[in-house]
């Protein structure tokens, strides 16, 4: 599982660098990602997947953990 996000990540921050790199070349102002990356991080929609998201895998860790400790 860590292999797999870190990959996501990996090619996340590519395409994140190559999105300003190639607004930077063609003159525009790389700014604009940035306030559309934020917009999407402070959305409301993405914010309650982020909360359900980090419910389910909240209790993904509690079952992991009973079953490492009761075994």
């Amino acid at each position: 599982m860590w292999k797999n996000l870190f990959i996501v990540a990996v090619i996340g921050i590519a395409a994140y660098w190559v999105g300003v790199e190639s607004a930077k070349s063609r003159g525009k102002n790389y700014e604009d990602l940035r306030h559309q990356i934020e917009r999407l991080w402070t959305s409301p929609e993405a914010q309650k997947a982020r909360r359900r998201r980090a419910k389910a895998t909240r209790k993904l860790v509690q079952q992991a953990q009973k079953r490492v400790l009761n075994a």
